[in-house]
């Protein structure tokens, strides 16, 4: 029995009724718990915080801030395929730094040409809420369309779920390191539904 929640913004204490459904789920054998991660578990969106930062340190090349923007308003699908897509050529390495520069960054937000992109942070609410769903044993997993690299450091740095548990957008890549494209099932609208199951 998946229990889904989307709640995005972080407050004091968490609800009665979150709770009282918490309480009342029946705990089987297949019992599990899934989430989102942008906006979810996180106040923000990791892919494209990344994105920002790739290009403001010119590690994306001829793709700008307003090129993802209109990607976005076109369809929205390919607009986060592409985010990933545009790393070919970049190392696993560089893309595990970047992201640990994102979790670090100072600021609130990532400025880029007169855009602010914010700078993704820990949902305490969230983070409150699998804490008491492990304690009660229920198996929890992260569904997400940004890249399943940083979606692993974000999830075991802020709240402990091993890569395992995580299925976010493939990064596939050379025995060198190297990012190649991906043919994997993309993790975005049904296509999370898909990945879950499986």
């Amino acid at each position: 029995m998946a229990l889904l929640y989307s709640i995005f913004v972080a407050k004091k204490s968490i609800p009665k009724q979150v709770l009282k459904s918490i309480s009342s789920i029946e705990i089987s054998g297949n019992s599990y718990a899934a989430f989102d991660m942008d906006n979810t578990l996180l106040v923000g969106d990791i892919g494209e915080a990344l994105l920002a930062l790739l290009i403001k340190k010119k590690l994306i090349e001829n793709f700008g801030w307003s090129d993802y923007l209109q990607l976005v308003e076109k369809n929205k699908l390919r607009a986060y395929q592409h985010t990933i897509d545009i790393m070919q050529g970049l190392k696993i390495s560089q893309l595990k730094k970047v992201t640990l520069e994102v979790i670090g960054y100072k600021k609130r937000s990532i400025i880029l040409k007169g855009y602010k992109i914010p700078v993704p942070k820990p949902n305490l609410l969230m983070k409150e809420i699998l804490a008491i769903l492990k304690k009660r044993g229920i198996p929890i997993y992260i569904v997400t369309a940004s890249n399943e690299v940083s979606a692993q450091i974000i999830c075991k740095k802020y709240f402990g779920i091993p890569g395992s548990s995580i299925m976010g957008a493939e990064v596939t890549s050379t025995p060198k390191g190297i990012i190649k494209k991906s043919s994997g099932e993309f993790p975005y609208g049904k296509g999370k539904v898909t990945i879950l199951k499986k």
